[in-house]
């Protein structure tokens, strides 16, 4: 082959990849949950003993068909399980359904008087007051939440 031919064919073979990766970076990711509201809230029993500590709510809109499992929220290197809550934020044993289109809480309870919660790195590096991860297939998805908003707390008894 002539010096010419060769080197187009070789041009184009390193190009090539690269202009598809370029390419492909600008296709947008198909959201599978959005973000509509991430709040806390400081609570004190209304007992002697009772304890106290923070309860957050983080509410989504579930944007696919496919099963979510959530599993964990992270708060200042703190790892806690996630409760999915009801309409009026009480945390339930049993399973709350939800498909496409709906919104939900998920409701994470952190008691002070837990002194054993040992501190965990997040999965990821993330830049936020929150990191939340869920399971679709078993794989795993991260949400970050760039702002917790405080809000006041009602009288328990």
């Amino acid at each position: 082959m002539k010096f010419e031919t060769i080197l187009p064919i070789r041009l184009l073979r390193v190009l090539l990849p690269l202009l598809v990766i370029f390419c492909c970076s600008f296709i947008p990711k198909k959201e599978n949950i959005q973000l509509i509201d991430a709040t806390y809230e400081n609570w004190t029993s209304g007992i002697n003993g009772g304890g106290s500590g923070k309860e957050y709510y983080i509410k989504i809109k579930i944007l696919t068909e496919n099963k979510i499992v959530f599993d964990a929220l992270w708060v200042n290197n703190k790892s806690f399980k996630t409760y999915l809550a009801n309409n009026r934020k009480y945390v339930s044993s049993a399973p709350i359904t939800f498909t496409k289109n709906d919104t939900i809480t998920v409701r994470v309870s952190e008691n002070s008087s837990q002194t054993n919660i040992p501190k965990v790195k997040a999965p990821i590096r993330y830049k936020g007051d929150a990191l939340l991860r869920y399971f679709i297939n078993n794989k795993p998805y991260y949400l970050t939440i760039q702002k917790l908003q405080q809000i006041d707390s009602p009288n328990r008894p």
